[in-house]
This record gives structure tokens, C-alpha cells and sequence, in this order.
């Protein structure tokens, strides 16, 4: 409670910019989705080529090649390699949003927040270890930009991340890896504001689920934002859809597991 305090107070000019930007961009996406999925402009879209005719049968057919290109990998995998890399992206992208949330905050917030994220970084590196991966870290916040891009910059591989873990074990579990960061992020967001924001990246969380072939009805939920609810049921709910994710993955992988036998 103290550590929420000071930060409410330190940094609520971050917290606001960082809504108000956030904000901006939900409004810029809604209002291209407007446009672009009116009847008259997706025809003509379509005709001159700018537009998929069914951007979701383009989804799935690309999950269908992920999945082609991993079947290698998922046979020769050990058990539980699905979960463990959702988790390794889960927990750096819950830290990178925690930290970077009081990277303005005074020292001692700062060393406050470094005391509970440390407990998930060292698990993260854990999983890295088990998997080959080597050295990782939660991504560094000097700025505002850099907080409010931190999605973007797991979406562009800025650690490496994604790469090592495609080189390492397969396409699919890069998807996984960056599955993870983006609920992770949001999941951190959710807790540390207790409810009060919440803002899913719906369209990196879609899409990296489709590709690693989650079912819509355990990714839909994650994507959901909040309506009629109260942050402690905003909390509650964004909590049990990570839960529902974790033992999908984790029924994925025992499914692995008896196709070897």
C-alpha cells in the first residue's frame, strides 16, 4: 500500500499521459475499423487489393504454416516446453510493465518495485536456463515513450527475445513467448492500478494466440475491456482468463506428451 501510494503521488502525471495516450490510439483503431469494415469501403478495398477478402482465414491459414513448421520441434521438445514459454514471455512482460511504472518514481519506490518483481525475474531466468535461451531481463524504461511502447517493443523483438526462442525451439513458441509479454503486461497494468485500467492490446494478443493455436474461447476473454464492472472485478476477471490460458497451454502440452507415446 505505501509503494501504490507514492507513486500515486510521484508519477500520477505518467499515469495520465500514459491513459491519455493509450486512449488515443484505442480511438485511432476503432475509428479505422470503422471505416474500414463499412460495407461500401471493405468492397472496394477488397477490389484494388488493399484489403484481405477474410483477414481470419489469412489468420489461420498462417497458424496452419507455424504449426507445419513446428511439428519437428514438438516432438523432440521435453515436457512442458509450451508453458514454460508462456510463462518466461508472462513474467518478463509483467516486470517490464511494473518497473517501467515507477521508472520516474524516487529510488527508494524504485527499489521497492525491483523487490517485487524480483521474485518473477529470477523464476523467468530459471525458464530461460531450462530452455537454451541464455541471459534475460525485463526491458529497460528511461522515458515515458518507452513505457507507454513497451507492447511495441516486445512486438518488434527489441531484446532479441522472440528470435532466440524461434532459433531455440520453434515459430509456434515465439508466438507463445510474445503471447505471453502482452498478457503479462496488461496483467500487471490491471493489478498495480487495481482495476482502475485496464487497456488489452486486442490485436498483437489475437493474433500471437491464433498463430499458436489457442482456441478464440480462451484468447477472447483476455481481449475483453471492461464494462459495468468494478476494478475489483476487473482484477478478478483479466486473473481468471490468464488462469484459463496457463491450463490450456498446459493441456497442449500433455496432449504433446501422449502423441509421443
Amino acid at each position: 500500500m505505501p509503494l501504490r501510494r507514492s507513486k500515486l503521488v510521484e508519477t500520477w502525471r505518467v499515469l495520465a499521459y500514459t491513459l491519455a495516450i493509450a486512449l488515443a490510439f484505442i480511438a485511432l483503431e476503432r475509428a479505422q475499423l470503422a471505416l474500414f469494415t463499412t460495407p461500401g469501403t471493405t468492397r472496394f478495398l477488397q477490389r484494388i487489393g488493399w484489403l484481405d477478402a477474410d483477414p481470419a482465414a489469412r489468420l489461420q491459414q498462417e497458424a496452419e504454416q507455424v504449426a507445419a513448421a513446428s511439428r519437428d520441434a514438438l516432438q523432440r521438445l521435453p515436457s512442458g516446453h509450451r508453458l514454460a514459454t508462456l510463462r518466461l514471455g508472462y513474467a518478463l512482460g509483467y516486470t517490464s510493465q511494473l518497473l517501467g511504472g515507477y521508472a520516474m518514481s524516487p529510488p527508494a519506490v524504485q527499489a521497492a518495485a525491483r523487490h517485487r518483481a524480483e521474485p518473477m525475474l529470477a523464476a523467468a531466468r530459471q525458464q530461460a536456463t531450462a530452455l537454451g535461451l541464455g541471459e534475460v531481463q525485463a526491458l529497460p524504461v528511461r522515458s515515458l515513450r518507452e513505457f507507454t511502447e513497451l507492447g511495441a517493443r516486445y512486438e518488434a523483438d527489441e531484446n532479441g527475445l522472440a528470435a532466440r526462442v524461434e532459433q531455440q525451439l520453434s515459430p509456434l513458441h515465439r508466438h507463445l513467448v510474445l503471447l505471453g509479454a502482452q498478457v503479462g503486461g496488461e496483467m500487471a497494468r490491471v493489478d498495480d492500478s487495481g482495476g482502475q485500467y485496464a487497456l488489452p492490446p486486442a490485436t498483437p494478443i489475437r493474433r500471437h494466440a491464433v498463430l499458436a493455436g489457442i482456441a478464440a474461447a480462451v484468447w477472447q476473454p483476455l481481449i475483453v475491456e471492461p464494462r459495468d464492472e468494478t476494478p475489483a472485478q476487473v482484477v478478478q476477471r483479466y486473473r481468471h482468463a490468464v488462469d484459463a490460458l496457463a491450463a490450456e497451454v498446459a493441456r497442449m502440452d500433455d496432449a504433446d506428451a501422449a502423441a509421443k507415446r
